[in-house]
């Protein structure tokens, strides 16, 4: 009963305290996943088209895009509504945990009362722990809390599934390890691929708190066959045959797979760092300023984490009949962020990636109480002094998540914050500048943007430089030639998305000259010599078409089609949209071949589907050059 108070009084703290923060705005990555929610709310989409058809992860994930359409169902398709579905996803989540511990600290032997009010004592620390404001606050992290969700759900299962082969009731046992188990985890992989770790965790949980007869042995050799083994052989498989459907991402990355490794070693240490020893001003959503690891001693405490790492995971298996919580805990931290902070070509740091694994360090403080002498845990004066260390910490944690709730109410809050504690993130400033320009402050839009010229980063002074002369376009005044000289010397043979984002404010800026003709002929050019440069990609590698496309733009805009003609012969691409093509026949017909352009505008006609309205509009210009000189 006390432990259902304790949870209990959890779950209302938390939604009183996210409740300042469910009205914030959409960002970042919540439009373009969400959009089509909206289209399907306002008729004007399918629902199996916003389901099936969105492209964050391999898998789809259209459990989470059904979730984000019931959100719309019952309330609107606001960012409001997304967000309390987030908030009652984490409490479930809560409740799920709570379930979850009940069961793997009853290994203690203790009362099932005291097991209980541990239990919820740790649930409540994790229900308002600070670090899940950018999991619960961001819309489109209901994929990583629905994912966590039936990943808990799953451990559920097996270890019911487990409980059911220690009593002998094999067709029980396989029910839950071979019906329930795969039906849950299939349900996470659809939600979010992270998903995938559900169960190594099975295995990490099996090591820590089970011992093997004859008869399981034989059981969950084929549930670990089936579940582990066979998907990581057919992963394998997968990174030898088409190793670009996993590792593709790499092309447009500033880092390779073992500078990744490398970074995440100390990435986990920051995690743990943060979910110690929270400190609300270094919580962000922009971690571009974390550093790379380009090798064991650069930065050194690379390899300081590395040794840690292994320390650590040395002694917890040393002490693992003696602390099994410790033992399971910080496997437990480990496994769960196997996919995301692993081989994979994703971004280095994100905080909503402890949402599940920070389960494992609840499972830690429970294995190193349970390291103290017997006389310790049973004193009463002590146990007094443990709930009222418990209760601080609650309480503190509770305050730095309503501190953060409250800076999710706005994004002007939540960039200014990251400006003032991440001044080398040039996401953060750049977000900053463009709230100034949006504001047609732009001597404050300079200001801010102009140090990063100073950077010891390369790709950060390119793109300082890119974005200085976007805001001395838009205020009038002619930008310096020098500062287009110095970012093709600051140019990288790999491109990346920044590069991509930044063009692109130069070209909305020169859309309607404000940088004269001039200046848009050199802007066009440094655009086509920065793409030149990058000789370690492909031409159809995305940032890089990409590039090519936009100088060609430029270029036809001022009339240089022969320019333009050259950009769009590297920009024309398999798989690239036909609004490329639709200028190549453009500029083709400029320049005098005019058979090739009909020819093309012919191949356009026929792949593009009459449904493509995008399409469809950007070939008529071209449709519309042929027809009037044939």
């Amino acid at each position: 009963m006390k432990a259902r108070w304790i949870v209990s009084a959890a779950i209302l703290a938390a939604m009183l305290i996210y409740s300042v923060g469910l009205d914030g705005p959409y960002l970042f990555d919540d439009t373009f996943n969400l959009m089509p929610v909206r289209l399907w709310a306002a008729g004007r989409l399918d629902w199996s088209e916003v389901m099936f058809g969105n492209v964050s992860g391999v898998l789809g994930r259209p459990v989470s895009m059904a979730s984000f359409m019931l959100s719309a169902a019952i309330g609107g398709a606001t960012p409001l509504d997304y967000k309390a579905g987030n908030l009652a996803t984490h409490l479930i989540c809560s409740v799920l945990i709570f379930r979850l511990l009940q069961k793997l600290l009853a290994a203690d032997h203790r009362s099932p009362d005291t097991v209980a009010v541990s239990a919820g004592l740790l649930t409540a620390l994790w229900l308002l722990h600070p670090l899940h404001v950018s999991t619960v606050l961001y819309a489109v992290q209901r994929m990583a809390q629905l994912s966590t969700l039936f990943v808990l759900l799953a451990l559920l299962a097996y270890l019911r599934g487990r409980s059911a082969l220690i009593s002998s009731q094999l067709l029980k046992a396989r029910i839950w390890l071979f019906a329930a188990f795969p039906a849950l985890w299939l349900l996470g992989l659809l939600s979010k691929e992270n998903a995938a770790v559900a169960s190594a965790l099975c295995l990490v949980l099996e090591l820590a708190y089970f011992k093997r007869d004859e008869a399981s042995k034989r059981t969950l050799a084929w549930f670990y066959a089936t579940t582990l083994i066979l998907p990581v052989l057919l992963a394998g498989l997968v990174a030898v045959i088409r190793p670009s459907i996993l590792l593709g991402g790499y092309r447009i990355l500033e880092f390779d797979m073992p500078q990744r490794l490398l970074s995440q070693a100390r990435a986990l240490f920051s995690y743990l760092g943060m979910l110690i020893f929270p400190r609300g001003e270094n919580m962000s959503v922009f971690n571009d300023d974390f550093a790379i690891s380009t090798g064991l001693l650069s930065p050194p405490s690379t390899m300081v984490a590395l040794l840690a790492l292994v320390a650590i995971s040395v002694i917890v298996i040393v002490l693992r009949r003696r602390a099994p919580h410790l033992f399971a805990g910080w496997f437990f931290f480990l496994v769960a962020h196997g996919v995301e902070s692993t081989i994979l070509p994703l971004e280095l740091y994100f905080e909503h990636r402890n949402y599940l694994p920070s389960v494992g360090l609840l499972l830690m403080i429970a294995g190193l109480i349970s390291l103290l002498p017997e006389k310790l845990r049973n004193d009463s004066r002590l146990r007094y002094g443990a709930l009222t260390a418990f209760a601080l910490c609650a309480a503190a944690l509770a305050s730095i998540t309503w501190q953060q709730a409250n800076i999710w109410r706005s994004k002007e809050a939540i960039v200014d914050q990251s400006v003032r504690n991440h001044p080398h993130s040039l996401r953060a400033v750049q977000a900053k500048m463009i709230e100034a320009i949006n504001r047609k402050r732009y001597e404050q839009a300079f200001a801010l943007i102009s140090p990063m010229a100073n950077s010891n980063n390369p790709r950060t002074r390119l793109l300082a430089y890119l974005d200085m002369t976007s805001i001395r376009c838009l205020s009038g005044n002619p930008p310096d030639p020098a500062w287009l000289d110095q970012a093709i010397r600051d140019a990288r043979d790999r491109l990346t998305l920044a590069e991509t984002q930044t063009v692109g404010l130069l070209m909305q800026v020169s859309r309607d000259h404000r940088c004269g003709k001039q200046s848009e002929q050199r802007i066009a050019a440094t655009i086509a010599a920065i793409a030149n440069k990058a000789s370690g990609q492909a031409d159809n590698v995305g940032p890089k078409w990409q590039l090519h496309y936009a100088a060609a733009i430029i270029y036809g805009r001022i009339g240089h089609w022969s320019d333009a003609l050259t950009e769009l012969r590297h920009a024309w691409q398999p798989g690239v949209p036909s609004e490329v093509g639709a200028l190549l026949v453009q500029a083709l017909a400029h320049n005098g071949l005019r058979d090739e352009a009909a020819r093309l505008l012919w191949r356009l006609n026929q792949e593009t589907s009459a449904k493509d309205r995008a399409g469809q509009a950007a070939l008529e210009p071209a449709r519309k050059m042929i027809s009037a000189h044939p």
